[in-house]
């Protein structure tokens, strides 16, 4: 059952609508739901809305949150990798070359 635009301006066969059942019905419509015309109905949609809209927000931002670690250890076992890397050439140099390519690292801020 549709409201008509009379109704939501504040009387309807002459029942006044209270504000509480104005707001509930402009977050509906802000929300892109019809409002069925009983504000118990309306008021119950409302809540389902919003407590969907939270769900999927809490959702999206533990999706978020297990990116932005999985990212952090793949960064992590790389500056390893590196410095495993580092390691094994070192360990084949001589001593001069070992202290010349670690003061190279250093500068860079690998080592």
């Amino acid at each position: 059952m549709a409201m008509n635009v009379s109704a939501l301006s504040g009387t309807a066969s002459g029942i006044m609508i209270d504000s509480e059942y104005q707001r509930i019905i402009r977050e509906l419509r802000a929300l892109g739901i019809e409002p069925t015309g009983n504000k118990t109905t309306d008021k119950a949609k409302l809540e389902e809305a919003k407590a969907a809209k939270h769900a999927k927000e809490v959702q999206n931002i533990s999706f978020v949150t297990q990116t932005e670690e999985t990212e952090k250890a793949g960064a992590e076992s790389s500056k390893d990798t590196i410095k495993n890397d580092m390691s094994i050439q070192t360990q084949q140099m001589t001593g001069a070359d070992q202290i010349a390519k670690l003061n190279k690292y250093k500068i860079l801020g690998l080592y």
